[in-house]
């Protein structure tokens, strides 16, 4: 796999974002602000929350029915940024009913359920995208930019410090938080790419609405490989060392 961009659809991708508490609001901003998505849905438990993430001018519909979203024909993938503990749920519900869908991390609560949600991805044909934001990153892209152009010399290690914890999960520890969002950083800070042996994996602090920015860019690339796979009658896209 390599980080080529793919030719994209004729329109818009229709995305959902179910979700609009603590991150949901930084992925429906970035969406609605892309002219590669149409954000034409808003699903949340607490809809007078979701209504005042969108404002009142808005013509994005809103629900608190997960089963009405998937209905829709106008979505292609969903957006989830809810709880750990629910995104299999809502995740295999989305691949079952034919969308792909981009969880933000960690993927799941546990290597079972990530699991079944990439295996039922695979057995549909369907893109399943963890947002490890950070493969993304300009900075990172940068930094790997000047290592192979041998600007820094031998590397022997590469430190950073994260300054911002953001929210506190209740329902999963920090390792299994917070581990996915710094360690692909260097790993692969581009699709299919790896990093070079000796690094210390520590990825370098991002605002949200930045790494929001950057994971509506790389779904949206995804998707757009996806449906070159498709049409010429390859394999759909893997996300390789991610």
């Amino acid at each position: 796999m390599t980080g080529e961009a793919a030719p994209g659809p004729t329109r818009p991708l229709g995305v959902a974002v179910v979700g609009a508490g603590y991150w949901g609001p930084n992925l429906i901003r970035n969406f609605r602000s892309s002219t590669d998505w149409d954000l034409v849905a808003v699903c949340d438990l607490d809809v007078a929350r979701a209504h005042t993430v969108l404002g009142t001018r808005s013509g994005v519909a809103v629900t608190a029915s997960l089963d009405e979203v998937l209905a829709r024909d106008d979505v292609d993938a969903i957006a989830i940024a809810t709880p750990a503990r629910t995104h299999q749920g809502v995740a295999l519900a989305a691949l079952r009913a034919g969308k792909h869908v981009l969880v933000e991390k960690p993927l799941a609560d546990s290597v079972a359920n990530g699991t079944a949600m990439v295996e039922l991805a695979r057995e549909r044909g369907l893109v399943l995208m963890a947002d490890h934001t950070y493969c993304y990153t300009p900075a990172v892209l940068k930094i790997r930019e000047l290592v192979e152009a041998g600007e820094l010399g031998d590397i022997l290690f590469i430190d950073s410090v994260r300054i911002n914890l953001g929210l506190v999960q209740p329902d999963v520890d920090v390792f299994w938080d917070l581990a996915p969002t710094t360690s692909p950083s260097w790993t692969s800070s581009s699709p299919g790419a790896s990093s070079p042996p000796g690094w210390r994996r520590r990825a370098p602090t991002r605002s949200g609405p930045a790494r929001a920015a950057s994971a509506t860019s790389a779904s949206r690339w995804w998707v757009a490989r996806w449906r070159t796979s498709t049409s010429t009658g390859s394999a759909p896209p893997r996300s390789g060392r991610w």
